[in-house]
């Protein structure tokens, strides 16, 4: 395949990723009407199971490297990225499933919206026997602002919410640097603060990724979410520094009510799932949040508000119709 040719290169890193991993792979493959090629880093050496099925693939539009060394997530692809021939990367996770036209609907979008920072797309949700879950809401806006985004990444997290369904113009990579790889979790929020900058992010609204959640993964596992929680704190404070002074106090309320709030659930859950340890480890991390009783009141208040349907009524009045007036 000459380079010329390939419209959109998919990465994919794994790691220990049979037996979903076959079937992603499988969805990647039957992609209709565009070029393209997808790139596989194994990132396990030991993983004798994953290496003997991706050197059984035979496909020209498949390159496989296996890693002598864990290179992890992020490191993984980068080195991906960098040996990516299409113009236009699709990344890529090894337990979701690929609609046939996601790369041909993803080639169309960057074409008609050639000055964005990234894209993503919307997605159906499946566990992991397959069954569907539930389906993100299709909306109206191809774009979101520079501000809209920072906005939300402060108030909701990574916007795309996932990998799997962002793509992203090679000539970003090469004009903003690449993925962090100090950051072991947020790596990718890390990046998409740099990019958006003054860059508006565009929005495919058509169903074309199945996301696959199952109690394997990784940010099921609340150690990472520590971690995730630390590495969050700076990209926060950057998202922060450049909103307007007037909404930052907004914000703020935002961030004491919503996030802090859900990171206080999350250790009510270790608690209640007799983890006393790892409940322990969490409450010191997210302490320099809030005091211990402003958390109990906050999280019983809105769980109060909660039972009468009342909680997002009071949480848009509190500090979400401000901040996006």
């Amino acid at each position: 395949m000459k380079d010329q040719t390939i419209d959109i290169s998919v990465v994919m890193p794994t790691y220990k990723g049979m037996p979903l991993m076959k079937q992603s792979l499988e969805s990647l493959l039957n992609q209709n009407d565009v070029t393209f090629e997808v790139l596989v880093g194994n990132d396990c050496p030991t993983d004798e199971a994953t290496k003997v099925y991706l050197d059984s693939v035979k496909d020209s539009r498949l390159r496989v490297f296996h890693h002598p060394q864990n290179l992890g997530l992020f490191g993984n692809l980068n080195f991906l990225i960098k040996q990516a021939k299409g113009s236009i990367i699709h990344l890529w996770s090894q337990d979701d499933i690929m609609m046939p036209n996601c790369l041909s609907e993803t080639v169309k979008f960057h074409k008609e919206n050639p000055d964005i920072a990234y894209a993503f797309s919307r997605v159906e949700v499946i566990d992991e026997y397959g069954k569907l879950i539930e389906k993100m809401p299709i909306g109206k806006n191809e774009t979101m602002s520079s501000l809209t985004h920072d906005l939300t990444s402060i108030l909701v997290g990574s916007v795309p919410g996932n990998i799997a369904n962002v793509s992203i113009r090679k000539t970003v990579f090469e004009h903003y640097g690449y993925f962090r790889e100090d950051l072991k979790y947020s790596g990718d929020f890390e990046f998409w603060c740099r990019i958006t900058d003054t860059l508006p992010v565009g929005i495919i609204q058509k169903h074309l990724i199945q996301l696959r959640r199952h109690t394997g993964q990784l940010s099921r596992n609340p150690r990472m979410w520590i971690y995730r929680i630390q590495e969050n704190d700076e990209i926060i404070k950057t998202f922060m520094s450049r909103v307007p002074k007037d909404k930052k106090k907004y914000l703020e309320r935002g961030l004491l009510w919503r996030v802090y709030n859900q990171y206080f659930g999350l250790y009510l859950n270790l608690l209640r799932s007799g983890d006393s340890q790892e409940a322990k480890a969490f409450l010191k991390v997210i302490k320099k949040y809030s005091s211990v009783p402003g958390f109990y009141l906050r999280y019983g208040f809105l769980k109060g508000l909660r039972i009468i349907k009342q909680d997002k009524p009071f949480l848009h009045w509190l500090y979400y119709n401000k901040a996006f007036a």
